[in-house]
């Protein structure tokens, strides 16, 4: 795990310290890093700040032999205004990704403020549900009991990273379907059709899987 940690420090430099003493210094207007080892995002309320960072940050690496990833950068609207102009053009703003969620515009509860909202990456829920169905493929053979205690593992993994505030839905989704596929594989090991939700269900009374909860209220973080 060295890599991630030089990183960071390298970054650190490179790019914390320089965008706080550099950067901030000459915008019109709000601006803000947020970074993550190696993934960041840079907020900024005037939008020829935001195109301004955008080049200066592309020399800026290059000084260190550091370069974007294209695929991962892109400069777009977001946020309250952003929202109301993707409307008026009939369309919805635009969204984005970081750390596994993908942030978009919303409202709060009641509708009359403007709230930014997560729910997990869709190309990382499918990825992890393919790499559940490939880990029971392989390990069918395994007891049935250790099968469901590792399962109730990865399930509680899986909820301690993407249970936070709005993301329900994705969360309910993904238990629900690493539940199916269980019963699917467990149906298999028997005649076929043999299998009933009813015994599985008894089964789950004995080695219960972790329910999908929201761990991380953001909302007040």
């Amino acid at each position: 795990m060295i890599s991630p940690l030089l990183a960071n420090i390298y970054l650190h430099y490179t790019l914390d310290l320089w965008f706080e003493k550099r950067v901030k210094s000459k915008c019109n207007g709000y601006s803000r890093l947020i970074r993550y080892a190696d993934d960041y995002v840079a907020c900024f309320q005037d939008g020829a700040d935001a195109k301004q960072f955008m080049g200066e940050m592309e020399q800026r690496l290059k000084q260190f032999h550091l370069e974007v990833a294209p695929e991962k950068t892109k400069l777009l609207e977001f946020g309250f205004f952003a929202q109301l102009k993707a409307k008026s053009r009939g369309k919805r703003a635009e969204t984005f990704d970081f750390l596994g969620f993908t942030h978009y515009c919303s409202r709060s509860r009641n509708g009359k403020c403007f709230r930014m909202k997560r729910k997990t990456v869709s190309k990382r829920f499918t990825a992890k549900l393919v790499a559940y169905k490939e880990w029971i493929r392989a390990s069918r053979i395994l007891p049935t009991a250790e099968i469901l205690k590792t399962t109730a593992a990865k399930l509680r993994g899986h909820i301690a990273y993407y249970g936070v505030t709005d993301n329900s839905k994705s969360l309910n989704s993904f238990v629900y379907q690493v539940k199916l596929t269980l019963y699917r594989w467990l149906n298999r090991r028997g005649k076929k059709g043999c299998y009933t939700w009813e015994k599985f269900n008894k089964l789950l009374a004995l080695f219960p899987l972790p329910k999908p909860r929201i761990l991380v209220n953001l909302l007040s973080s």
